[in-house]
Formats: C-alpha cells, sequence, structure tokens
C-alpha cells in the first residue's frame, strides 16, 4: 500500500465533496461560478462548475485510492 497516494486520493475526494455542498449552502464562496453562469448561463454554467470542480476530483480521487491501495504510486 502506498500510504501517500491514498492520503491524496482521500484529500481529492473531501474535496469534491465540499465542493458539491458549498455550492448548494455558499454559493458566493466559489469567485469562478457566477462568471461561469454569466458566460455560459446559469444551468450550464454550473454544470462545467460541478463537473471540474466537484466530480473530476472525486472520480480522480477514488483511482488515486485504488492505485494507492495495489501499492502503486503516482509519484
Amino acid at each position: 500500500m502506498n500510504l501517500l497516494t491514498v492520503l491524496i486520493g482521500v484529500a481529492m475526494i473531501v474535496f469534491g465533496v465540499v465542493t458539491l455542498v458549498l455550492r448548494e449552502v455558499k454559493p458566493a464562496a466559489f469567485a469562478k461560478l457566477e462568471p461561469m453562469r454569466q458566460r455560459f448561463g446559469h444551468v450550464p454554467g454550473t454544470t462545467i462548475h460541478v463537473i471540474g470542480y466537484s466530480l473530476v476530483p472525486i472520480g480522480a480521487g477514488a483511482v488515486f485510492i485504488m492505485r494507492g491501495l495495489a501499492g502503486q504510486s503516482f509519484f
């Protein structure tokens, strides 16, 4: 097991989940959310933000955890 890779994966998942929650609770906390909404529209801008700042980190974190548990390292 590669502990560093697993910990980075956990941090990425936590970041993704926190952004999901904060986007609903306090959307003003995100400096790039409102400009994305203004440029692309409310729904597409929010969708791009969710994918880029929540789903991608959660998915990448899961991959990091799986690779770390298998003993592999990205570094």
